[in-house]
């Protein structure tokens, strides 16, 4: 009996341990750049299934960045920017930051035009794997937007739209919906 329900509950906390498995409500409609050659080299991405997602709260609450990805993923290896935890080329990790300057982060509109440190600033990198151990591109957004229309304990939700013009032309662009857990970090 002991062993049984040892398995039953193995069987339980599997799916939570092992990903990040993505409620429905998440979706990458663009992800492209055209003048960075470490996304080139990995270009085209898969973008239409997401595989793994979240979102982690920094301990203050005054950023919050959204993950969305392609791999099997945990939310604690797609935040990490030291050790990218992709193993092939075709994986991403697209994250989308939202900062609201000396205050936490809450529901609203975020854009890049608000700037680095300000009130409701919001800006979007991918994680790829070009050269030995892979990158973190962002895509200085100077364009668009990002809007948290459901932030709760353990959950966000929203849309994003952030693209990167030089004059008329989109150099970049990451638009897409999210609908995650969220955890808080330890710092």
């Amino acid at each position: 009996m002991k062993k049984l329900l040892i398995a039953f509950l193995c069987v339980l906390l599997v799916p939570v341990c092992v990903g990040a498995a993505p409620p429905k409500g998440n979706a990458i409609k663009t992800l492209v750049c055209t003048d960075m050659k470490a996304f080139q080299e990995v270009s085209p991405l898969a973008i239409g299934t997401i595989r793994s997602a979240g979102a982690k709260r920094s301990k203050d609450g005054k950023k919050i960045e959204v993950y969305l990805s392609n791999g099997d993923f945990t939310v604690e290896s797609m935040s990490s920017d030291m050790v990218l935890p992709l193993k092939n080329k075709k994986d991403f990790i697209l994250v989308v930051t939202f900062m609201n300057g000396s205050n936490p982060v809450v529901d609203g509109t975020y854009t890049p035009k608000a700037g680095y440190g300000k009130p409701f600033w919001s800006f979007a990198a991918v994680r790829v794997l070009s050269g030995p151990k892979g990158t973190t591109l962002s895509f200085g957004s100077n364009e668009g937007k990002s809007t948290i229309s459901g932030i709760s304990t353990g959950k966000i939700s929203g849309t994003f739209l952030l693209q990167r013009k030089n004059g008329a032309k989109v150099a970049a662009e990451a638009s897409g919906t999210f609908n995650v857990p969220l955890t808080t970090s330890k710092y």
